[in-house]
């Protein structure tokens, strides 16, 4: 009784050994194998447990395809069509005069807010600093007016969409009485 017992299982585990299936893909001439959940087999006796696995067939398609992204940050000078502002700079300054909200505690303030900030591929504006600012929250709020910017077209270099380091000069002229 023990042995037929014994028989049946090495039977079982041959064949479920045996139920990976193998199929030829033409485009590469290269054998794969398909391995089911099913296919890890376990026999168990009185003294011991052993588990057989099938091996996976090391001829698969081991190709590894990078793809690299170029994240360097082009001056304005050194590419072929500059970034944008959608309608032009004239309708940049009409945006930031109509966004910009100016100190409310102070009588007069007077000068210029400069301003970089990167024009990336998709048209967004980040990494705003400013450089030089009129005091009293103007640098602040020229970041603020920024972030609120709709996108831009952005700078291309040999037909491709590349990053894009660009100055701007606000200026700030208020006279309150």
């Amino acid at each position: 009784m023990r042995k037929s017992l014994i028989l049946i299982l090495i039977l079982i585990c041959f064949t479920q050994c045996n139920s990976a299936t193998e199929t030829k893909v033409s485009k590469d001439k290269r054998t794969e194998q398909t391995i089911s959940q099913d296919s890890a087999t376990e026999i168990s006796t009185d003294s011991a447990t052993e588990i057989f696995v099938p091996e996976i067939d090391s001829t698969l398609n081991k190709d590894i395809v990078e793809i690299k992204i170029d994240t360097t940050i082009y001056g304005i000078d050194s590419i072929d069509v500059k970034p944008d502002f959608k309608g032009g700079i004239e309708k940049l300054h009409k945006f930031i005069r109509q966004n910009y909200k100016y100190p409310a505690e102070e009588l007069q303030v007077k000068g210029i807010v400069d301003v970089n900030f990167v024009v990336e591929r998709n048209g967004e504006l980040t990494d705003i600093k400013v450089t030089k600012d009129a005091d009293y929250g103007t640098g602040e709020e020229a970041i603020r007016v920024l972030k609120k910017c709709p996108k831009w077209l952005p700078g291309k270099q040999n037909d491709s969409l590349v990053r894009v380091r660009y100055y701007l000069t606000i200026p700030i002229d208020v006279h309150h009485e």
